[in-house]
């Protein structure tokens, strides 16, 4: 697929793309320079919004999750994933400079699709949880050093709480390298992973320090 769209330049610009079909996955300049440079980016296919996000470094986050290294050094190639293909349906994309850049915006897919992917913000105050189920992901910022702790209940039944420093061991399989146990170029968001659906929920627990916001996708 062909480029779709160019960043119109000035911090905080929108641009905006009217699309016949929402592409599978995004890239805004290429797919592996680290950053996106994108401050908000919202989806909507068919008028209904599946994809929210305020942010620079959470955007950047949600586009590594999903991906490998780009090259022996580990870098992890960026793509945010829209869809499980590319979905035949009106489609706006509206993606917010985060400087004076005119990246180029390109959509690729290498399948029809059949589902968006959903991903949504929630902030959670000090002191205090929230808990999440039914997600593929979540992503932590401000972690570790607004996360207390992080407890985690499995399908099969088990239950533990973890710190944010140790999250990366219950998912090191998936990362690219060990420089990449935290996500994001400043490598202050922990990942949890539920592709596998072996999670049944998930309640992040915040420190007196601040609040945090957590990212969740779902299909």
């Amino acid at each position: 697929m062909a480029q779709i769209g160019t960043m119109t330049t000035g911090a905080g610009v929108v641009t905006s793309l009217n699309l016949p079909y929402c592409p599978q996955f995004l890239l805004v300049d290429n797919s592996y320079t680290g950053t996106f440079d994108l401050t908000n980016i919202d989806v909507s296919i068919n008028g209904q919004s599946t994809v929210s996000l305020i942010g620079a470094d959470d955007i950047d986050a949600v586009a590594q999750i999903k991906s490998h290294p780009s090259v022996d050094d580990g870098n992890v190639l960026m793509a945010l994933e829209l869809a499980n293909g590319e979905i035949n349906a009106p489609t706006l994309i509206r993606l917010t400079n985060e400087g004076a850049n005119t990246n180029a915006i390109y959509g690729v897919s290498s399948q029809v699709g059949t589902a968006p992917y959903r991903y949504s913000q929630f902030t959670i105050n000090a002191t205090s949880n929230q808990i999440f189920q039914d997600f593929d992901s979540v992503l932590i910022n401000s972690s570790p050093t607004n996360i207390d702790s992080i407890e985690i209940q499995w399908v099969d039944g088990y239950n533990d709480r973890y710190a944010p420093q140790e999250l990366p061991a219950l998912f090191k399989s998936l990362y690219a390298a060990e420089s990449l146990g935290m996500f994001s170029v400043t490598g202050d968001i922990n990942w949890i992973n539920n592709e596998d659906g072996n999670i049944a929920n998930a309640t992040v627990y915040t420190n007196a320090t601040g609040s945090a916001t957590c990212t969740v996708g779902r299909i």
